[in-house]
């Protein structure tokens, strides 16, 4: 019975710290992301704002995974990320000092007050406040549910045996320690049920020890497993473990006696001291690495060598189910990988160009390959959007995430018009033997090139969700459409009786439109404008010149318009 006790406290604690990640989440929502990108460039800003950050999602796996997140999306370094994830874990150990304060007396209190603000209210803000005041109640009620069921197994003599053989054994306290921070995915747990069974004296202060340095290296374990699949995740996780492995080797190898000085050097019982432990083990560690930064990342660079293009294999789908857990960054996640379709619909049009100017003819395979990872994506994209539950975001962040939803689809409408409509007439293009005029092949490359920039600046837009840069996307868009219907009018006015039309290069030219009708569509949803025409597939062809062509121009001219 007192091993299903301890497992319920742990999964109490799990569930705590859940809440209290969430609750901090919703009342700080997106930014933290942003603000760690813009204070990482310097060391000891990201110092600081990493100790901020493990205030605000006290969480060494969602800490993990952001790291490494916002190395995946920035120009940032593992040295330089590296500055954030030190900080990051000395703020996490004031949940851990929290946890010492005798205050399981009040959990009630907390649940009640908690459950309240969570379930009753409607803002934000209160149900924010709800869902940390729930999740500190999970918390303090574990530890006392640890605390009783320890007391009655420290009254079993074979109780006392087993923990007085184990405390004889640091190294396998040390190992035991890592591996379960590591199933629990939260050095925070490891730790709070070790505080606990300590407090009913179970496990002595020289066992702590062990214990505590062991629950800190699960976290760089963790954020092996999270960064495996890029090459700076790797060397930010690997910085992270030899950094703790080392000075916890340190520690165990100078001995009991080392062991029992770090625990009685400040005043108070057991809990306390191994809390302070955790503390200025993290501590000492950043503030020791921080000076040493540059070469630790030339370190990192010759243990975890950069990749050569041919070596690259980029992985399928980047979306971290464990972060649906965290809101704001299933959300940030999500941005990244609507990013990733940008990029692909960026190398589908420079495939069509390199088609169109008679560059290769045999690139046809290489657009219907980008075209089904297009695919591929967006479905992942939107499974991962649909499991983010409206309950844990707010009124702001259920709007984005509808306008993240909605712009994949248009991303992949954008993703078929190549395909199936600027492939055909860029092959169609490749064939004519007669040449374009000089103005005309002018007028294409240009209106290639700023296709190309809008997509560029959509992918900016998405990280920023700029209002301004959205406005002057729009106005962008109406101005290609212009452009076009200009070039179209001097091409009409300027044919002399019984010459035809250059229909396909007027194909060429009306698939840019409407690639640049659908990337605007972004725009819109950020300065929180619906149901404009402009955005649809529909309203992409909708456009007061084309009557003006007719007969059989009209007709070969109208095929690349969507029904």
């Amino acid at each position: 019975m007192a091993l299903i006790n301890l497992a319920s406290a742990i999964i109490l604690i799990l569930l705590g710290m859940r809440y209290l990640r969430k609750g901090l989440d919703r009342l700080f929502g997106n930014q933290l992301v942003e603000w760690l990108q813009q204070t990482a460039q310097n060391r000891y800003k990201a110092f600081l704002s990493g100790m901020v950050a493990g205030l605000i999602s006290p969480s060494s796996s969602a800490i993990a995974v952001l790291s490494v997140q916002i190395l995946n999306q920035s120009t940032l370094t593992a040295g330089r990320m590296l500055a954030v994830v030190l900080g990051a874990n000395v703020g996490l150990t004031v949940i851990v000092q929290l946890i010492t304060f005798d205050l399981q007396e009040f959990a009630g209190i907390f649940i009640v007050a908690g459950g309240i603000g969570f379930l009753f209210l409607q803002r934000a803000i209160f149900r924010g406040t709800g869902q940390i005041l729930l999740g500190l109640g999970f918390i303090f009620l574990a530890m006392s549910i640890i605390g009783n069921t320890g007391r009655l197994a420290a009254s079993s003599q074979d109780m006392k045996v087993l923990f007085s053989i184990i405390e004889h054994y640091p190294w396998l306290v040390f190992v035991s320690a890592a591996l379960l921070a590591l199933a629990l995915q939260s050095s925070t747990a490891c730790i709070g049920l070790g505080i606990g069974l300590a407090k009913a004296g179970l496990v002595s202060g020289m066992a702590m020890v062990p214990w505590v340095l062991g629950a800190n290296l699960g976290i760089g374990l963790t954020m092996m497993i999270a960064g495996w699949a890029s090459i700076e995740g790797r060397r930010l996780a690997l910085a992270s473990i030899l950094l703790k492995g080392a000075a916890a080797l340190l520690i165990l190898i100078a001995g009991a006696q080392f062991a029992s000085y770090l625990m009685t050097a400040l005043p108070g019982g057991v809990d306390r001291n191994a809390a302070n432990l955790n503390t200025l083990f993290n501590l000492a560690i950043g503030l020791l690495a921080l000076p040493a930064l540059s070469p630790i990342s030339r370190c990192l660079s010759f243990l975890v060598p950069s990749q050569s293009l041919e070596e690259q294999d980029e992985p399928g789908i980047f979306l971290d189910p464990l972060l649906l857990q965290t809101p704001s960054l299933a959300l940030s996640q999500a941005v990244r990988e609507e990013s990733r379709i940008l990029d692909h619909l960026r190398l589908m049009l420079r495939t069509v160009w390199a088609i169109c100017t008679n560059q290769s003819r045999d690139l046809k395979p290489k657009v219907e390959d980008l075209f089904g990872r297009v695919i591929a994506i967006q479905a992942e994209l939107k499974d991962y959007l649909e499991q983010i539950a409206d309950e844990n975001l707010n009124d702001e962040d259920i709007s984005w995430r509808f306008n993240l939803l909605d712009y994949s689809q248009e991303l992949l409408i954008v993703a078929t018009l190549i395909k199936r409509d600027l492939v055909d007439a860029a092959v169609h293009h490749s064939r004519l033997t007669k040449e374009l005029r000089a103005e005309d092949s002018s007028e294409l490359e240009n209106i290639v090139n700023r296709t190309l920039e809008r997509i560029h600046k959509a992918t900016v837009l998405l990280m920023t969700q700029d209002e301004r840069m959205a406005n002057r996307f729009i106005q962008e868009k109406a101005e290609i459409s212009d452009k076009y219907r200009s070039i179209r009018r001097r091409h009409l006015e300027g044919l002399v009786p019984g010459q035809k039309l250059d229909t396909n290069f007027f194909d060429l030219l009306n698939c840019f439109r409407r690639i640049n009708a659908h990337l605007t569509s972004i725009a819109y949803g950020i300065i929180g404008l619906t149901g404009d025409s402009n955005t649809g597939v529909n309203t992409a062809s909708a456009d007061s010149e084309e009557p003006w062509l007719s007969g059989e121009e009209g007709t070969e001219h109208r095929k690349s318009l969507p029904a």
